[in-house]
């Protein structure tokens, strides 16, 4: 432990009289523990006789910002007396998280390095000259049919040079699309946006190069970290983009200023097109939305509806085609059906629109259920089925699913057996004992959670050796480690309900196997 404060005194104090004056009259003992994560800081507190505590620490959180991450603790006593804990090693308590492979991701999660597609080298050499051309026709009678609607051109500024495009493609290391190219030549953007790709706004070269540049390369990162669901979605139309989390190649190249981004795809799968426009953002949840085939592809549908006379002139220099650019046409990847016990489910499933479109799925309240009623869904990757009776999770036909996420009384786990895709298994609060012996026949598991689960024999967990990422509750935890049994190299470790500092500084010394980093801050006072 180290002996020191590092300055922790008075961050201790105001911990604990913001507690004390939280917590009420008649109480013996209580519990507060702030989690600084460097962006933010979030409040549990507790007491012997309140669950829930509302404690004041907006002060202390501010003071907090000038530290590295760390996890504080702080157990008062009705008297006044309190022992503060700070650990920069224990990433969260209540619920407790810990991280011991920083570096490890999900299936579809690829970390930077991905190789890079031959047509992305940059060479330098200046844009194709045809598609120059057929660029430059169309900016042309966009800026036309603009100024004879306006009354005056469109408010682009200058374009860029062939020598600025090499530059900042040597910079980011990505020749870009031979339409953008055009588009930089021609404009640096549409800081105005007068309209020119309908509903969204090229970026100026610059923030382009600064986008791609500033962290990880690339755009998007979709439930990277290893407490996400992680499951990634395909993007309709199916076959046209890889389906990844971030791709090291997609470029990021313009939004709605709303939050939602464009980016070409220069690393497309085997159906899609180098140069294909992707959204995503606020307003994207779950997989890329595919935009339009190409640059040009954009330019074309805004120049053919302004010159339909489909636009709405919004006033100043605004104009808004009305393009498909927008419109998500598919249905959503994700279904709900609630009150199941009360319906025919397999004629449910069988007859719900576009089902080869579905890849996620919610399943309430089913009583007795067998899954093998989804097999229909033949894109399904996710599966939640909430307050079931029993469940009998028959996948064979569900050659895709990737995570089963069950609540219910009772698993029939067996028929899980060989399952080849399956890597994410969530059995939560299941009452009836179960048997962890067929999770050894998944090839691809990887995470489990049984937190609040009976489960026959947890030593069973030991057995499953590409488990990376485990969820227990804390009694669950306590059983593992008195099986004795060598524990599974974890990437990840989560245990729900309450735990103290001093436990899951435990917890990562029994599962890393190492000597502890003497990095914990320990104070003992009284107000």
């Amino acid at each position: 432990m180290n002996d020191g404060t590092a300055g922790y005194g008075d961050i201790a104090r105001a911990m604990a009289e913001a507690l004390r004056a939280g917590a009420g009259d008649v109480w013996t003992s209580a519990t507060l523990q702030l989690r600084h994560t460097g962006g933010s800081v979030s409040c549990t507190a507790w007491s012997d006789v309140r669950e829930h505590l509302r404690v004041d620490y907006a002060q202390i959180a501010r003071s907090l910002f000038e530290r590295p991450p760390v996890a504080l603790e702080v157990r008062l006593g009705a008297g006044g007396e309190y022992t503060f804990t700070a650990r920069e090693d224990v990433a969260a308590v209540s619920p407790g998280r810990l991280v011991f492979d920083e570096g490890f991701r999900y299936p579809g999660h690829p970390r930077p390095g991905l190789p890079r597609p031959a047509a992305a080298e940059p060479t330098g050499a200046p844009t194709d000259p045809a598609v120059l051309a057929e660029v430059t026709r169309l900016a042309g009678e966009f800026t036309a049919l603009y100024a004879g609607i306006k009354g005056v051109p469109p408010p682009l500024p200058p374009g860029r040079t062939e020598a600025d495009l090499a530059a900042a493609e040597a910079r980011i290391g990505v020749r870009l699309p031979e339409d953008l190219r055009a588009l930089y030549l021609l404009a640096d953007g549409d800081p105005e946006d007068a309209g020119l790709l309908g509903p969204y706004s090229p970026d100026p070269l610059t923030r382009l190069v600064g986008n791609y540049t500033e962290g990880e390369p690339g755009s998007y990162g979709w439930e990277d970290a290893p407490d996400d669901d992680g499951v990634v979605f395909e993007t309709v139309p199916f076959g046209h983009v890889k389906r990844l989390s971030r791709n090291d190649w997609w470029v990021t190249f313009g939004s709605d200023r709303g939050g939602n981004y464009l980016a070409v795809d220069l690393d497309p799968a085997e159906r899609g097109r180098a140069g294909q426009v992707l959204e995503y953002g606020r307003d994207v949840y779950g997989p890329l939305r595919y935009v339009a085939g190409s640059i040009t592809a954009m330019l074309t549908e805004v120049v053919e509806a302004l010159r339909a006379g489909k636009y709405e002139d919004a006033g100043e220099q605004y104009l808004f085609a009305e393009t498909g650019l927008r419109d998500a046409g598919e249905r959503s990847y994700s279904e709900v059906i609630s009150h199941a016990a009360d319906l025919d489910l397999p004629t449910v499933v069988a007859e719900l629109p576009e089902r080869e479109l579905v890849q996620e799925v919610y399943l309430n309240d089913p009583a007795d259920v067998d899954l093998a009623l989804c097999e229909p869904l033949t894109a399904l990757r996710l599966l939640k089925v909430n307050r079931a009776a029993v469940v009998t999770p028959a996948l064979g036909g569900l050659e895709v699913l990737e995570s089963l996420q069950i609540s219910a009384r009772r698993v029939e786990l067996g028929a899980l057996a060989g399952h080849p895709a399956l890597w994410d298994l969530q059995l939560k609060d299941v009452g009836e004992p179960l048997d962890l012996a067929v999770l050894r026949t998944l090839p691809g598991l990887t995470r489990l959670n049984l937190a609040g689960s009976a489960v026959c024999d947890l030593g069973q967990v030991c057995d499953l050796p590409g488990l990376r990422v485990l969820k227990l509750d804390g009694d669950q935890v306590r059983r593992l480690l008195g099986t004795g049994r060598p524990l599974p190299p974890l990437a990840a470790l989560f245990v729900t309900g309450r735990t103290t500092l001093r436990e899951m500084a435990g917890l990562r010394d029994a599962f890393t196997g190492g000597s502890p980093q003497d990095t914990a801050i320990e104070i003992s006072a009284v107000l």
